[in-house]
């Protein structure tokens, strides 16, 4: 049995610690790098093999898709998942779910007007401007006035954008919860930035010790099942009066918080998951 693990500058820490796992199961590791790769036909995948992408780039994918073969086991619940990725539909498909995330529009007009109509359904101001595809809270922005907001909204829709207005949950707490299969594996709370509406991990116990409640691991689960997935790192907001907002279920995510400082062995767990899944498609 092979796994392989297509890279794209992907942190060590991710890489290190799924080839420990395979090294500890006798499963062959394969580091496939995306920005070298030669899409050798002798290159693709054999049925058995598993294969997760920690990667985000579009060159990744583009391995991803290749390396494929019937009987490659993945985290989609899809056979052939690899084709098809739901990341720029998530929030939509979130609220056909009747899952509980913040009020959102989608937003590809400059009409004044409707802007302040967008506004006005998603809460007021402030409120958040997000832009899909980035990680690590890079395009989200809070815009507390509409000089600014009507001034950004024109650069991102020049520049080809879709922006989402969102409506801004003050004073919660940021959660991620990391979901493998039917049940949360693992999860975590992210410190206030000093001076900022956006949360990080600091590895301080705090952030690993309290509990989500049922509520939100079974939001996480159906999160991650309504993008047709197995694995992912849910965020989720908590009110202070116990409100929870769904954010988003990223895939690939990364899950190397929760083994570092939370000490659950998620590498393992993933390669056990895959191997048992492969297992049970003989």
């Amino acid at each position: 049995m092979r796994f392989a693990c297509v890279n794209d500058a992907v942190p060590p820490k991710t890489t290190n610690a799924l080839e420990a796992a395979c090294r500890a199961r006798a499963i062959e590791f394969l580091d496939i790098d995306a920005r070298s790769f030669d899409y050798a036909p002798e290159r693709q995948l054999r049925a058995g093999d598993l294969m997760y992408r920690p990667a985000a780039s579009a060159a990744a994918v583009r391995v991803e898709q290749f390396l494929w073969n019937e009987g490659v086991v993945t985290f989609h619940a899809r056979t052939d998942g690899v084709f098809f990725s739901s990341q720029q539909t998530s929030p939509f498909r979130f609220e056909r779910a009747g899952l509980p995330i913040p009020r959102t529009v989608s937003c590809s007009t400059l009409n004044r007007k409707r802007i302040e109509q967008y506004v006005a359904h998603v809460g007021g101001l402030p409120l958040i401007v997000k832009m899909l595809g980035y990680a690590n809270g890079i395009g989200v922005m809070r815009v507390d006035s509409f000089p600014a907001l009507f001034s950004l909204l024109e650069y991102e829709l020049g520049q080809g954008a879709n922006p989402l207005l969102i409506q801004y949950i003050p004073d919660a707490i940021n959660w991620r919860l990391i979901v493998l299969g039917e049940r949360v594996i693992a999860w975590y709370s992210k410190t206030p930035l000093v001076n900022d509406f956006r949360a990080q991990v600091t590895g301080k116990p705090s952030e690993f010790e309290p509990v989500p409640g049922a509520t939100m691991q079974d939001v996480a689960v159906r999160a991650t099942h309504a993008l047709n997935l197995e694995f992912a790192g849910v965020d989720i907001l908590e009110r202070t009066d116990g409100k929870i907002f769904l954010l988003e279920a990223n895939f690939p995510c990364y899950f190397f918080h929760a083994q570092e400082f939370g000490g659950v062995d998620v590498a393992g767990m993933m390669i056990d998951y895959l191997a048992a899944k492969a297992a049970a498609q003989k």
